[in-house]
């Protein structure tokens, strides 16, 4: 049995990778940002679980509740086999930036900035693991955009601030932290982070769209992968064995190529300097 950490295990992916550990014998931690929407999950996952999954409340904008969740985890268990930084925000109907109390931008801070924390945080109890995996989430939708790059001085700034250019610009944060983190941890770390394409929305979250954005939404959402698809994708990573297929693979498991950007070695450095700073430089396992 594996402990397995999840965020945004209340809908789409990140339920159905928990649900499908859970059936198969593992101890899931289902880290949800709305208390009442993550136990309706809890009682999902628990109604087909060998062992109870434990529900633990974390939104990742906002670095107390992340620091709460990380010491929630480390009374529930010794050690951490598996974190899967699932969770993230695309809230397609802001014309606006909005801003943490910290004053990051929410697509950065829950998308890197958080995931990123929160890894730092669980640190200790991934290194305490025998053989302990971090699986970072991108997006299919980066190949459209080959020549993005990294915004180190605009990285709040709310001039640029669209939520598609917003969450591509994290997402390729999230994988140039995957490559650092697998370099610094070569050898004690299994580290990967996965290409998902357009996933398929639940019900509820197609409902609260505004008409315009539903109607313009639907065919794309009929044409969509399944999110059980893409959580058994997750639950391969998580407990495949043997080495993990790549730093960046798609949702066959096959390594795939990121962004020229995310190759650049002085950039990721940098990008984990500024992260480590907006984070409260957190101490790291290893």
């Amino acid at each position: 049995m594996l402990t397995i950490a999840i965020t945004g295990a209340n809908s789409g992916i990140g339920l159905r990778a928990a649900r499908a550990l859970a059936a198969t014998g593992h101890h899931v931690l289902a880290l949800c940002r709305d208390p009442g929407r993550g136990r309706t999950a809890l009682a999902d996952i628990n109604a087909h679980a060998v062992h109870p999954a434990d529900l633990i409340q974390a939104d990742l904008s906002i670095p107390g509740s992340i620091h709460a969740a990380a010491d929630r985890v480390a009374q529930t268990t010794g050690h951490l086999d598996v974190l899967i930084n699932n969770s993230a925000v695309f809230d397609q109907t802001l014309r606006k930036p909005h801003f943490t109390p910290e004053g990051h931008e929410l697509f950065w801070a829950t998308n890197h900035l958080g995931p990123f924390l929160l890894t730092a945080r669980l640190s200790p109890l991934l290194a305490a693991a025998r053989v302990p995996r971090v699986i970072n989430v991108a997006s299919k939708g980066l190949l459209s955009m080959p020549r993005i790059r990294i915004r180190f001085d605009q990285l709040d700034d709310p001039s640029w601030f669209t939520p598609t250019r917003a969450y591509y610009h994290a997402k390729l944060a999230q994988i140039m932290s995957t490559f650092t983190l697998a370099d610094r941890t070569e050898g004690r770390l299994g580290v990967t982070c996965v290409r998902v394409p357009a996933v398929r929305l639940d019900p509820d979250r197609v409902a609260v769209m505004p008409w315009p954005l539903r109607a313009l939404y639907a065919p794309k959402n009929r044409m969509a992968v399944p999110a059980e698809r893409l959580g058994r994708t997750y639950a391969r990573l998580a407990t495949g064995p043997g080495d993990l297929p790549g730093r960046y693979v798609d949702e066959d498991l096959r390594p795939v190529r990121a962004p020229a950007f995310a190759y650049d070695a002085a950039a990721r450095e940098r990008l984990w300097e500024v992260s480590q700073a907006a984070t409260g430089d957190p101490v790291w396992a290893w």
